[in-house]
């Protein structure tokens, strides 16, 4: 049963991931279906993202003192609805509006997947569980992405009809093959308000513990320069080299290999080099590769460029997010909560500004703010970060 519950979320977070990066190559082309400009377009990222950020503060607690395979299969029900609804919106404000549901759903579907692994599986292998569920994000960019792009070349809508209805099977998987997942308050009989009200405490206590308030707005600062290139790369490709919406999808999985190579090189380095090396080489050759991006003469050395670029991300994300869970060894839901807010919420920010930045100065403008971000993050956890203490928090 393991092996099932294994393909089930690792599923789950391949879909999430793939309608989460999906629209970025499909810009240049939803930019000319709806007749809107590309500063416009991006709000197709921006409101998925702020779906999601908004969601993800509020989804713990609303599950917390209940079913979380219920709160799991509703979240993924609605995920599946909102994004074949993308599909047949007719127009772009209802595109908007089902991007944005999409959001709030995705958010209600990946805490559980997480609070689920250590129950269904024992301790020796919730490590190797966690990281094979994870992989799904990555695979969802060498895959998923693609297969999309590919897709969107017959007709734009069929990428969204293929999530839609992988979903919808993904929801048939979680209500007849996962058990049920109380969590141990509603199994104690606490009532769901105290609940709350001690999960939103938590976000209060943590943001207390030194270090915990900087390294936060670090990770949201490096987040919001990722996802500013990441959000534009599309239409940069096509306004720039006259990529078509195929070609843009091999880019595509260049950058999804590039990210899975990083973040299986992780766990290796950090066994070799100290954290704060490895941080020093990632933020500063990221902060190059980003800055020379726009300036790559040929598609080919360009995506050389882009394999080591994310290469460097998928190396600095999962030591980013080791060193913030050991913040607190007693509240890591709570941080994975807050990371990912910051993450979304820094998406949602980055497609918006970046627009305009994109629209003023072209893509060097957006690659240039990305570089900005990465030196920021730098200082703020390499420079300005002394040595970890681990606090418990109750």
């Amino acid at each position: 049963m393991e092996r099932l519950f294994l393909m089930i979320f690792f599923f789950t977070m391949f879909l999430i991931g793939t309608n989460t990066f999906i629209i970025s190559p499909l810009l240049p082309t939803l930019r000319e279906l709806y007749h809107v400009s590309t500063n416009q377009a991006a709000w197709l990222i921006g409101t998925y993202a702020l779906g999601f950020a908004l969601a993800a503060l509020v989804a713990g607690p609303l599950s917390d003192n209940r079913n979380r395979k219920h709160v799991m299969a509703v979240g993924m029900l609605g995920f599946a609805l909102s994004t074949l609804a993308c599909a047949f919106a007719p127009g772009f404000t209802a595109m908007l509006f089902f991007r944005f549901l999409a959001g709030i759903f995705s958010a209600f579907i990946g805490p559980q997947v997480w609070a689920a692994i250590p129950v269904l599986f024992p301790p020796a292998r919730i490590g190797k569980a966690m990281g094979i569920v994870m992989a799904g994000l990555s695979v969802s960019q060498v895959i998923g992405v693609p297969i999309g792009s590919f897709l969107s070349a017959y007709h734009w809508s069929f990428p969204f009809l293929a999530v839609g209805i992988a979903s919808l099977g993904a929801f048939v998987l979680i209500i007849r093959k996962l058990p049920d997942l109380l969590p141990p308050t509603s199994i104690a009989g606490l009532g769901t308000n105290n609940a709350r009200v001690a999960i939103f405490a938590r976000y209060k206590d943590l943001l207390r513990l030194p270090q915990a308030s900087r390294s936060f707005i670090g990770y949201f600062v490096f987040m919001t320069g990722v996802y500013a290139v990441f959000s534009f790369y599309g239409v940069w490709l096509s306004d720039h080299y006259q990529q078509s919406v195929t070609e843009i999808g091999l880019i595509t999985l260049v950058i999804g290999l590039g990210n899975t190579v990083g973040s299986l090189l992780s766990g290796w380095l950090l066994e070799r080099w100290k954290r704060n090396t490895i941080l020093t080489v990632g933020f500063l050759g990221s902060a190059l590769l980003y800055l020379v991006l726009p300036y790559i003469p040929g598609v080919g050395f360009l995506q050389v460029v882009l394999f080591f670029m994310y290469c460097f991300g998928g190396v600095l994300v999962p030591v980013l997010m080791g060193y913030l869970q050991s913040l607190s060894d007693t509240s890591r839901g709570t941080i994975s909560s807050l990371a990912n807010a910051c993450m979304y919420i820094g998406t949602f920010i980055a497609s918006s500004f970046a627009g305009s930045l994109y629209s003023i100065f072209g893509f060097a403008g957006v690659s240039t703010f990305a570089t900005c971000t990465f030196l920021i993050a730098y200082l703020l956890f390499v420079l300005r970060t002394g040595k970890l203490t681990v606090t418990s928090q109750a």
